[in-house]
């Protein structure tokens, strides 16, 4: 059974208590990378002289450090997508189809003149986080706790000002049909 399916986890945790309006993750994301890109290539040799000729091109992961809250929000919302994205709870571990655990994420950096219009935006295509990070615990530590977050994806593409509110409209439309869909698989 995947976590999905279950009602309840090993935790207590009820899966519809990780579904709320996903905007507020912005306010603990505490930094991030934005991704690059390398084209690969190989040597050719054409009359007597090599040259590099591109064959590829390889994106590199984009890493989110969070800030964690005394509920370990962030950390249990990441564990359970994770848990979607390979099922654990059985003696054989059960992967996912990659269309029920991959989504768009929006990255904005927000102009320096005017906090509310995005300076530069890009989307992460088919999304899913690879790795959340350890966490720390300790005597000594002071300042809040930090989580970090690495991401694999597809793809990511600029996107530009208008298509960037297009897809934040769409995008907060779409939340509650994928939580409405979500209960009625539930329930």
């Amino acid at each position: 059974a995947t976590m999905l399916n279950n009602q309840i986890d090993g935790q207590g945790h009820h899966i519809g208590d990780f579904i709320t309006d996903p905007r507020d993750m912005f306010l603990l994301c505490k930094g991030t990378t934005l991704p690059g890109r390398r084209i690969s290539t190989t040597e050719a040799a054409h009359n007597h002289n090599l040259s590099k000729k591109p064959y590829s091109v390889v994106s590199d992961e984009v890493t989110m450090t969070f800030i964690l809250t005394n509920d370990y929000y962030i950390k249990n919302y990441f564990d359970l997508w994770q848990e979607m994205i390979i099922d654990t709870t059985g003696n054989h571990y059960k992967t996912m189809y990659k269309d029920e655990y991959c989504t768009d994420v929006i990255m904005q950096q927000l102009s320096t003149s005017n906090h509310i219009i995005p300076g530069y935006t890009i989307k992460l295509e088919n999304a899913y986080p690879i790795q959340v990070g350890a966490v720390e615990l300790s005597n000594e530590s002071e300042g809040l706790m930090e989580l970090s977050i690495t991401w694999e994806y597809d793809n990511f593409k600029s996107v530009g000002l208008v298509d960037g509110f297009e897809d934040v409209l769409g995008n907060l439309l779409g939340i509650g049909r994928n939580t409405l869909s979500v209960f009625d698989r539930l329930f």
